[in-house]
């Protein structure tokens, strides 16, 4: 059951229109009933993965709680969530790349690992857990009743691609479920109905061209191709994972439950540190509050800021999947971030740089991020490693290879949302201060229009549907 899918939409219709209908008491176990639905519609037996890992956190929970010194217990339940994470995720992985060293010195053996249907969401829910254990741990959270604590694990429009949220976020609200107001329900609508259109028009509608591009030959690709794959693959992912976010930001804003915002113009962020604040923001605060800071330290020296964002960022890129490709994308932003940290660090007493118009400073760290990003992705989408490393070679010295194998159509629809892309703040500003003088100064036509919107986005959505087109963090 995906999100872009009317079997999603009738789901979601009775369970919002039940939640209304129901007392406050019963809404709790409407939406756990609901969530676990969801969840069992993609694989049944997973089904007692997730309540057991709920299970197995709030058990550990409560050892924790009942302890004076809570490090050690805290330290025994994070070990148990990672054993968990390394098996269903990266056992195969392991496999493969152990099995390749050893034949690097001429042994060759089969090792007995088990492969199974990597779990949907397993990384999401698993951190939020870890989250919840290391601020129980800190003291900076408090141990929640079962039924609460279960609902915030598994939650189904957050459940299988975030927002990740941290406790304090989600389970207050859940404790006090309330009715949305009209005004939520319609930002509600709106978000899920533009994540829908963002998802079957965009986002899909350029994945055919980038995904032909990645399964050519590489060797017949030029160097301005390469590029227009990098930005066409980065488009793609962007709006492919804002629009789940949407989507999901929507259909919990219907049950009455505010998430997280996730996204916040990646594209036009002015360096690699203003880009984790903008691309994924749950997760780049979860690396940053539980990763970076603790390995950074209380003495921020420059050595320490490098080595911690070095380090974080390879365990962002392992997050997101088990290969060396992720490895090395996580290591390729580590570095942007750790260089970004040199070039801006500052110590105490030395001189002040020349004065400089901070718009051309603003827009150089912005052509220079987003061309570092882009291809960044090559690492991320390509099958291996050699293919990653021959595609980065083209783009760097384009010059040697100005053949063009690419239809032009994909060169146009990447420059058109570039385009778009960088446009976004400034039209999503403009559109905020007309909706707000339309509000204030003439609500009719405020209304009207914003019907006639979602009856636009809905329509277009359904014609350029094309079933249940997987989203591309569901493999996360």
């Amino acid at each position: 059951m995906r999100f872009n899918s009317i079997v999603f939409f009738a789901f979601l219709a009775a369970v919002v229109v039940v939640l209304h209908l129901l007392p406050a008491r019963w809404r709790k176990a409407w939406l756990l009933i609901a969530s676990a639905a969801f969840y069992a519609s993609w694989h049944p037996p997973y089904l007692a993965l997730l309540f057991g890992v709920a299970t197995l956190n709030h058990l550990g929970a409560r050892w924790i709680s009942a302890a004076t010194e809570r490090g050690r217990r805290g330290g025994v339940v994070i070990a148990a969530n990672l054993t968990l994470l390394g098996i269903f995720k990266y056992l195969g992985w392991l496999e493969s790349s152990a099995k390749g060293l050893l034949s690097l010195v001429g042994v060759s053996v089969e090792l007995p690992v088990p492969h199974w249907v990597l779990p949907l969401g397993i990384s999401f829910f698993l951190f939020e857990c870890l989250s919840y254990t290391i601020d129980l741990v800190r003291k900076r959270e408090k141990l929640h009743p079962f039924a609460d604590f279960l609902l915030f694990v598994a939650f189904f429009p957050k459940l299988i691609a975030g927002p990740i949220l941290r406790a304090k976020e989600l389970l207050p609200q859940l404790a006090n479920l309330r009715r949305p107001t009209a005004a939520r329900v319609g930002e509600a609508l709106w978000m899920l109905l533009s994540g829908l259109f963002l998802k079957t028009v965009v986002a899909d509608g350029i994945a055919q061209g980038v995904d032909a591009a990645f399964a050519r030959d590489v060797r017949t690709i030029g160097g301005l191709d390469a590029w227009v794959m990098a930005v066409g693959f980065g488009l793609q992912i962007y709006f492919d994972f804002s629009s789940y976010s949407r989507m999901a930001i929507g259909s919990a804003g219907l049950c009455g439950v505010e998430l997280v915002e996730n996204f916040n113009h990646p594209y036009v962020a002015r360096s690699p540190a203003d880009f984790w604040a903008r691309w994924h923001m749950s997760l780049s605060r979860w690396i940053r509050d539980y990763v970076f800071f603790p390995m950074v330290g209380r003495q921020s020296t420059l050595w320490a800021m490098c080595r911690a964002a070095l380090g974080s960022m390879i365990l962002c890129g392992v997050w997101h999947g088990a290969g060396w490709t992720f490895v090395l994308w996580g290591a390729w932003h580590g570095a942007m971030v750790a260089g970004y940290h040199v070039v801006t660090f500052r110590s105490r007493g030395a001189p002040k740089a020349a004065a400089v118009p901070s718009w051309w400073l603003g827009l150089l760290g912005a052509a220079v991020t987003f061309g570092l990003v882009m291809l960044g992705w090559l690492w991320f989408r390509s099958a291996d490693v050699a293919t990653a490393a021959h595609l980065l070679g083209r783009a760097l010295w384009p010059l040697g290879h100005l053949k063009r194998v690419l239809p032009g159509t994909l060169y146009l629809q990447v420059f058109v949302l570039t385009v778009l892309v960088w446009l976004a703040p400034a039209v999503a500003g403009a559109g905020a201060r007309v909706a707000v003088w339309l509000q204030q100064v003439a609500w009719p036509a405020w209304a009207i229009s914003r019907g006639l919107a979602w009856a636009l986005l809905l329509a277009v959505s359904m014609i350029y549907l094309r079933g249940q087109t997987a989203f591309i963090y569901f493999q996360f």
